[in-house]
Protein backbone atom coordinates (compact mmCIF):
# COMPACT_ATOMS: atom_id res chain seq x y z
CA UNK A 1 0.00 0.00 0.00
CA UNK A 2 0.98 3.60 -0.59
CA UNK A 3 2.47 5.20 2.31
CA UNK A 4 0.33 8.11 3.31
CA UNK A 5 2.81 10.87 3.51
CA UNK A 6 5.45 10.39 1.06
CA UNK A 7 3.45 7.98 -0.77
CA UNK A 8 6.05 5.35 -2.01
CA UNK A 9 4.73 1.99 -1.61
CA UNK A 10 5.62 -0.77 0.88
CA UNK A 11 4.42 -3.94 1.63
CA UNK A 12 2.61 -4.35 5.23
CA UNK A 13 4.77 -6.95 7.50
CA UNK A 14 3.60 -9.54 9.15
CA UNK A 15 2.36 -8.91 12.19
CA UNK A 16 0.96 -5.62 11.13
CA UNK A 17 1.21 -1.84 12.17
CA UNK A 18 3.55 -2.98 14.85
CA UNK A 19 6.52 -4.17 12.34
CA UNK A 20 5.88 -0.64 10.27
CA UNK A 21 9.02 1.87 10.45
CA UNK A 22 8.94 4.68 12.95
CA UNK A 23 10.16 8.11 11.46
CA UNK A 24 11.90 10.08 13.93
CA UNK A 25 12.85 14.01 13.34
CA UNK A 26 15.81 14.54 14.76
CA UNK A 27 17.38 17.85 14.46
CA UNK A 28 20.30 18.45 12.00
CA UNK A 29 23.22 20.96 11.24
CA UNK A 30 22.29 21.01 7.70
CA UNK A 31 18.68 21.94 8.54
CA UNK A 32 17.79 18.50 7.44
CA UNK A 33 17.06 14.81 8.90
CA UNK A 34 17.32 11.53 7.27
CA UNK A 35 15.34 8.37 7.18
CA UNK A 36 16.54 4.95 5.87
CA UNK A 37 19.08 6.68 4.07
CA UNK A 38 16.87 9.61 2.42
CA UNK A 39 17.48 12.99 3.82
CA UNK A 40 13.91 15.38 4.88
CA UNK A 41 13.11 19.04 4.73
CA UNK A 42 13.11 20.46 7.71
CA UNK A 43 11.03 23.11 7.28
CA UNK A 44 8.95 20.77 5.21
CA UNK A 45 8.78 17.72 7.05
CA UNK A 46 7.32 15.41 4.29
CA UNK A 47 9.57 16.90 1.64
CA UNK A 48 12.71 14.84 0.52
CA UNK A 49 16.17 16.98 -0.16
CA UNK A 50 16.21 16.31 -3.97
CA UNK A 51 17.36 20.15 -5.07
CA UNK A 52 20.75 22.39 -5.43
CA UNK A 53 20.40 26.16 -5.03
CA UNK A 54 23.39 27.06 -6.76
CA UNK A 55 23.26 30.93 -5.85
CA UNK A 56 22.78 29.66 -1.85
CA UNK A 57 25.33 26.63 -2.58
CA UNK A 58 22.74 24.38 -0.43
CA UNK A 59 20.69 21.46 -0.90
CA UNK A 60 16.67 21.81 -1.05
CA UNK A 61 13.66 20.51 -0.78
CA UNK A 62 11.04 21.68 -3.87
CA UNK A 63 8.77 23.66 -1.80
CA UNK A 64 11.56 25.06 -0.45
CA UNK A 65 12.45 25.88 -4.01
CA UNK A 66 9.16 27.27 -4.91
CA UNK A 67 9.06 29.63 -1.44
CA UNK A 68 12.75 30.15 -0.97
CA UNK A 69 14.78 30.07 -4.35
CA UNK A 70 11.98 30.63 -7.22
CA UNK A 71 14.15 33.69 -8.38
CA UNK A 72 17.84 31.46 -7.57
CA UNK A 73 19.40 28.90 -10.01
CA UNK A 74 18.59 25.89 -9.08
CA UNK A 75 18.24 22.22 -10.64
CA UNK A 76 17.90 18.76 -8.67
CA UNK A 77 20.89 17.01 -7.16
CA UNK A 78 21.76 14.59 -9.52
CA UNK A 79 22.02 16.79 -12.17
CA UNK A 80 24.17 19.26 -9.67
CA UNK A 81 26.35 16.59 -9.36
CA UNK A 82 27.16 15.65 -12.86
CA UNK A 83 27.67 19.59 -13.09
CA UNK A 84 30.13 19.33 -10.00
CA UNK A 85 31.78 16.93 -11.94
CA UNK A 86 32.34 18.79 -15.08
CA UNK A 87 33.37 21.48 -13.19
CA UNK A 88 35.87 19.59 -11.59
CA UNK A 89 37.54 17.63 -13.73
CA UNK A 90 37.63 21.12 -15.82
CA UNK A 91 39.39 22.21 -12.84
CA UNK A 92 41.89 19.90 -12.09
CA UNK A 93 42.97 20.16 -15.96
CA UNK A 94 43.53 24.10 -15.40
CA UNK A 95 45.32 23.17 -12.27
CA UNK A 96 47.40 20.48 -13.58
CA UNK A 97 47.90 22.80 -16.67
CA UNK A 98 49.43 25.45 -14.23
CA UNK A 99 51.26 23.15 -12.10
CA UNK A 100 53.52 21.84 -15.23
CA UNK A 101 53.93 25.55 -16.23
CA UNK A 102 55.60 26.43 -12.53
CA UNK A 103 57.09 23.57 -12.60
CA UNK A 104 58.59 25.07 -16.38
CA UNK A 105 59.09 28.31 -14.93
CA UNK A 106 60.92 26.81 -12.21
CA UNK A 107 62.94 25.21 -14.73
CA UNK A 108 63.63 28.56 -17.05
CA UNK A 109 64.43 30.03 -14.01
CA UNK A 110 66.88 28.21 -13.02
CA UNK A 111 68.43 28.40 -16.59
CA UNK A 112 68.44 32.12 -16.18
CA UNK A 113 70.10 31.87 -13.06
CA UNK A 114 72.62 29.02 -14.41
CA UNK A 115 73.23 32.02 -17.11
CA UNK A 116 74.25 34.57 -15.16
CA UNK A 117 76.50 32.70 -12.91
CA UNK A 118 78.49 31.76 -15.98
CA UNK A 119 78.25 35.35 -17.17
CA UNK A 120 79.56 36.77 -13.92
CA UNK A 121 82.13 34.17 -14.33
CA UNK A 122 83.17 35.42 -17.55
CA UNK A 123 83.32 38.96 -16.57
CA UNK A 124 85.46 38.14 -13.81
CA UNK A 125 88.02 36.19 -16.01
CA UNK A 126 87.43 39.38 -18.64
CA UNK A 127 88.05 41.90 -15.63
CA UNK A 128 91.09 40.09 -14.45
CA UNK A 129 92.51 40.11 -17.78
CA UNK A 130 91.66 43.96 -18.50
CA UNK A 131 93.31 44.63 -15.19
CA UNK A 132 96.72 43.02 -16.21
CA UNK A 133 96.48 45.07 -19.87
CA UNK A 134 95.88 48.03 -17.77
CA UNK A 135 98.84 47.30 -15.23
CA UNK A 136 101.13 46.81 -19.03
CA UNK A 137 99.74 49.91 -20.42
CA UNK A 138 100.07 52.04 -17.48
CA UNK A 139 103.68 50.34 -16.56
CA UNK A 140 104.52 51.45 -20.24
CA UNK A 141 102.55 54.79 -20.40
CA UNK A 142 104.90 55.82 -17.20
CA UNK A 143 108.25 54.81 -19.11
CA UNK A 144 107.51 56.34 -21.60
CA UNK A 145 106.69 60.35 -20.13
CA UNK A 146 109.81 59.07 -17.70
CA UNK A 147 112.02 58.71 -20.94
CA UNK A 148 110.51 61.87 -22.23
CA UNK A 149 111.19 63.88 -19.37
CA UNK A 150 114.85 62.48 -18.79
CA UNK A 151 114.90 63.79 -22.65
CA UNK A 152 114.12 66.85 -21.42
CA UNK A 153 116.52 67.42 -18.73
CA UNK A 154 118.70 66.41 -21.13
CA UNK A 155 118.03 69.16 -23.34
CA UNK A 156 118.07 71.28 -20.79
CA UNK A 157 121.76 70.63 -19.57
CA UNK A 158 123.10 71.10 -23.08
CA UNK A 159 121.53 74.06 -23.17
CA UNK A 160 122.75 75.28 -20.31
CA UNK A 161 126.23 74.09 -21.02
CA UNK A 162 126.21 75.19 -24.43
CA UNK A 163 125.11 79.24 -22.39
CA UNK A 164 127.50 78.73 -19.98
CA UNK A 165 130.60 78.21 -22.73
CA UNK A 166 129.34 81.03 -24.95
CA UNK A 167 129.54 83.34 -22.14
CA UNK A 168 133.03 82.07 -20.72
CA UNK A 169 134.31 82.28 -24.38
CA UNK A 170 133.27 85.90 -24.86
CA UNK A 171 134.80 86.90 -21.24
CA UNK A 172 137.72 84.70 -22.32
CA UNK A 173 138.02 87.08 -25.36
CA UNK A 174 137.79 90.26 -23.46
CA UNK A 175 140.38 89.42 -20.89
CA UNK A 176 142.72 88.28 -23.92
CA UNK A 177 142.35 91.33 -25.68
CA UNK A 178 142.24 93.65 -22.61
CA UNK A 179 145.27 91.76 -21.42
CA UNK A 180 147.39 91.95 -24.59
CA UNK A 181 146.53 95.92 -24.56
CA UNK A 182 147.69 96.42 -21.32
CA UNK A 183 151.25 94.19 -22.62
CA UNK A 184 151.23 96.99 -25.47
CA UNK A 185 150.63 99.98 -22.96
CA UNK A 186 153.37 98.88 -20.40
CA UNK A 187 156.01 98.52 -23.73
CA UNK A 188 155.15 102.05 -24.93
CA UNK A 189 155.32 103.46 -21.75
CA UNK A 190 158.64 101.95 -21.01
CA UNK A 191 160.11 103.30 -24.77
CA UNK A 192 158.55 106.62 -24.51
CA UNK A 193 160.81 109.65 -25.07
CA UNK A 194 160.20 113.46 -25.90
CA UNK A 195 162.27 112.99 -29.19
CA UNK A 196 160.83 109.86 -31.13
CA UNK A 197 158.19 110.62 -33.32
CA UNK A 198 157.58 107.10 -34.01
CA UNK A 199 156.97 106.15 -30.51
CA UNK A 200 154.07 109.17 -30.52
CA UNK A 201 152.14 107.77 -33.91
CA UNK A 202 152.82 104.17 -31.81
CA UNK A 203 151.37 105.54 -28.45
CA UNK A 204 147.85 107.28 -30.70
CA UNK A 205 147.50 103.82 -31.86
CA UNK A 206 147.84 101.57 -28.94
CA UNK A 207 145.57 104.62 -27.06
CA UNK A 208 143.18 104.23 -29.58
CA UNK A 209 142.72 100.95 -29.02
CA UNK A 210 142.51 100.62 -25.16
CA UNK A 211 139.65 103.03 -25.90
CA UNK A 212 138.04 100.92 -28.40
CA UNK A 213 138.16 97.75 -26.04
CA UNK A 214 137.06 99.37 -23.00
CA UNK A 215 134.01 100.94 -24.76
CA UNK A 216 133.46 97.52 -26.47
CA UNK A 217 134.24 94.91 -23.07
CA UNK A 218 131.82 96.18 -19.94
CA UNK A 219 132.11 94.43 -17.22
CA UNK A 220 129.09 91.87 -16.81
CA UNK A 221 126.43 91.78 -14.38
CA UNK A 222 126.80 88.28 -12.49
CA UNK A 223 125.48 85.43 -14.10
CA UNK A 224 122.84 83.46 -12.42
CA UNK A 225 122.76 79.65 -14.19
CA UNK A 226 118.86 79.20 -14.51
CA UNK A 227 117.29 76.98 -12.04
CA UNK A 228 114.31 73.61 -12.51
CA UNK A 229 112.19 71.96 -10.11
CA UNK A 230 110.59 69.03 -10.94
CA UNK A 231 106.96 68.57 -9.88
CA UNK A 232 105.78 64.97 -9.47
CA UNK A 233 102.01 64.44 -10.44
CA UNK A 234 99.75 63.45 -7.54
CA UNK A 235 98.12 59.96 -7.81
CA UNK A 236 95.95 60.60 -5.27
CA UNK A 237 94.41 63.68 -7.23
CA UNK A 238 94.05 61.27 -10.22
CA UNK A 239 91.93 58.44 -7.82
CA UNK A 240 90.13 61.16 -6.08
CA UNK A 241 88.34 62.20 -9.32
CA UNK A 242 86.99 58.87 -9.87
CA UNK A 243 89.20 58.25 -12.61
CA UNK A 244 88.14 54.14 -13.76
CA UNK A 245 90.87 52.50 -15.75
CA UNK A 246 89.62 49.17 -15.71
CA UNK A 247 85.26 49.40 -16.34
CA UNK A 248 81.80 49.05 -15.69
CA UNK A 249 79.49 46.08 -14.86
CA UNK A 250 75.79 46.93 -17.22
CA UNK A 251 72.73 45.04 -16.89
CA UNK A 252 71.50 43.61 -20.07
CA UNK A 253 67.99 43.56 -20.81
CA UNK A 254 66.70 41.14 -23.92
CA UNK A 255 63.46 43.18 -25.34
CA UNK A 256 62.56 40.84 -28.04
CA UNK A 257 65.47 41.57 -30.55
CA UNK A 258 66.80 44.70 -28.83
CA UNK A 259 69.48 44.28 -26.29
CA UNK A 260 69.00 47.31 -23.96
CA UNK A 261 72.01 48.33 -21.16
CA UNK A 262 71.01 49.91 -17.97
Amino acid sequence: MPCPICRSEFQIPKNGVAGLPTRMHDKEPAGASEQSGERYCEKHEDERIKMHCFDCKINVCAMCCLEDHKLHNYDRIEKALQQFHTSINREIEQVTSRIEGFRATTTQVEAEHNKTLDSIKEIKLEVKRRSENVLEELKDAVKHQTNDVLRQLQSLKSDSEKEVKSHKATVQLAVTEMESCRTSLLELKSKTSPSDTDTTQAANDVLERAKELLETYVIPSEYHAPSYKFTPVNIDELLRDDQNFIGHVVKVVDKGNVMCCY
